[in-house]
């Protein structure tokens, strides 16, 4: 019933998008008419209410389980320590809140220091590890965790939390964090961020790493910035972003961070990169970037990082790899676009024909072939694309291989020099593109494992410019 209650909302709110998934289904395009369904029926809302039904507590043999794994060990594990800034007007209600979430963590060597200059506050928690420190005492408190975590007042962890970062904790890592959702006053959770492992390249547009995030107290060094402040631990992740590893940094992927608003705020919301940082300072110092960057502010408030070619690399030759078998419209526009609209030109098309017999297709091929960028070489047989790619590698000249589907056409001019820039970085194997399609919908924007048991297209049929889950659709990601 639900479903349907969702097929009439969506028929009355987008009646001629309903249609055109209505049409595919009736011409048995049952993939896409579920895709274009699924978009329209889309509830965030519900989907969560139900996922954390079925995920969200303990049951009492997992308490009792953690609590019999923490006595056997007979240590107190690593030791947490929690700023919290509030600031010059702190609100007592939400700070209380936050120190309940801590009392009740299975892990208790943690010690919270809200830093406030009102030494005061909270004189009625009669808890030695929660204390109030004036910002000039947090460099001493650091030096006695081994890790640092930040929070703002409001915000509450799961009871387990501080457990899971104990247990991940043991590697070593120089930097944990795990997922999170949003919390209100009356204790509704919605919106839940389910984070990517460790990114640094779209750490540099957005804060995805967000909270609760906990940094070896040794990478922590008193001379950075005001260190209880929310934007001194963004930029303290940029700073460490491009020498850390993967095997240094350990991604928690349970939601166990509860970010306390007011309102709740969408389900993109990840903080902007802007968020009082001053970000290009930070970047032009951030290793592997350098001058050999330019900055701007994309439409949603992040900032966007555009590589360029570095100085001194040269334009190296690209070649370009088209297989195609009697498809001459779709061929000739892709091969027309690249041709006039890529800015880079050091590049050579090498058009693949596996068994052409259209004269139209063929006459194409003919044609075509006299341009000074492109080689027509022919492949008999049965169609095997990574076959026809394969080899084609053998005949190609390029230091670096492009892969193109004969339906795709270049809409951006820069498409080539920016694919280019990141696959020269000495980190990168391989690039991939954002596809649109012919709507100016997402076609996919990454390809993610795990989707349907293996893997699937990221963001698909999420319009152009929408921003897409931690605003991955619209920034380069590793």
């Amino acid at each position: 019933m639900r479903l349907v209650y969702l097929w009439i909302r969506a028929a009355l709110l987008h009646p001629l998008r309903s249609l055109t998934a209505f049409f595919w289904l009736l011409c048995g395009k049952r993939l896409r008419a579920r895709n274009r369904f699924s978009v329209l029926i889309e509830d965030e809302r519900y989907r969560y209410e139900k996922w954390l039904q079925k995920n969200a507590r303990l049951s009492e043999d997992d308490r009792a389980r953690i609590r019999a794994e923490i006595e056997a060990e007979g240590d107190k594990g690593p030791r947490f320590l929690l700023l919290c800034a509030v600031g010059v007007e702190p609100d007592q209600q939400l700070i209380l809140r936050t120190v309940r979430s801590l009392r009740g963590q299975f892990h208790e060597n943690w010690q919270l220091a809200i830093v406030c200059d009102d030494k005061s506050l909270l004189e009625e928690v009669k808890d030695r590890r929660v204390k109030v420190i004036v910002p000039s005492d947090v460099a001493a408190a650091v030096s006695k965790a081994a890790y640092v975590g930040w929070l703002k007042q409001g915000d509450e962890l799961a009871e387990q939390a501080l457990y899971r970062f104990a247990r991940a904790a043991k590697a070593s890592p120089a930097l944990m964090y795990c997922d999170e959702d949003q919390i209100n006053r009356k204790s509704v959770r919605r919106h839940s961020h389910f984070k990517p492992g460790w990114n640094p390249e779209l750490l540099v547009s957005c804060d995805y790493v967000g909270g609760l995030s906990l940094v070896r107290s040794d990478m922590v060094t008193p001379g950075t910035g005001e260190l209880a402040q929310w934007k001194t631990r963004y930029g303290l992740l940029l700073r460490l972003g491009a020498s850390l590893q993967r095997g240094e940094v350990a991604h928690v992927p349970e939601v166990l961070y509860h970010r306390y608003v007011k309102r709740f705020i969408g389900p993109n919301s990840v903080r902007p990169s802007t968020h009082g940082v001053n970000h290009e300072e930070v970047l032009r110092s951030f290793a592997g970037l350098g001058d050999n960057v330019d900055f701007e502010v994309a439409e949603f408030g992040h900032i966007r990082p555009r590589r360029r070619l570095m100085d001194g690399s040269g334009s190296p030759l690209v070649s370009l790899i088209i297989p195609t078998r009697d498809m001459q419209r779709l061929t000739k526009n892709c091969v027309s676009s690249i041709l006039h609209k890529s800015e880079y030109r050091n590049f050579e098309i090498l058009i693949v024909n596996n068994d052409s017999s259209k004269p139209a297709a063929l006459k194409f091929l003919k044609n075509i072939s006299k341009h000074p960028k492109v080689r027509v070489i022919d492949y008999p047989g049965p169609f095997n694309y990574s076959a026809i790619n394969n080899f084609a590698v053998t005949q190609a000249a390029g230091e670096y291989i492009g892969l193109i589907n004969n339906d795709t056409e270049v809409i951006t001019p820069t498409w080539l020099d920016e694919m280019l820039a990141q696959a020269m970085r000495d980190n990168v194997g391989a690039v991939g593109a954002k596809l649109l399609y012919g709507d100016r919908r997402i076609q996919h924007a990454g390809v993610y494992t795990g989707m349907g048991g293996l893997a699937g297209h990221g963001h698909r049929m999420l319009k152009a410019k929408k921003l897409g889950t931690f605003s991955a659709r619209i920034f380069a990601s590793m």
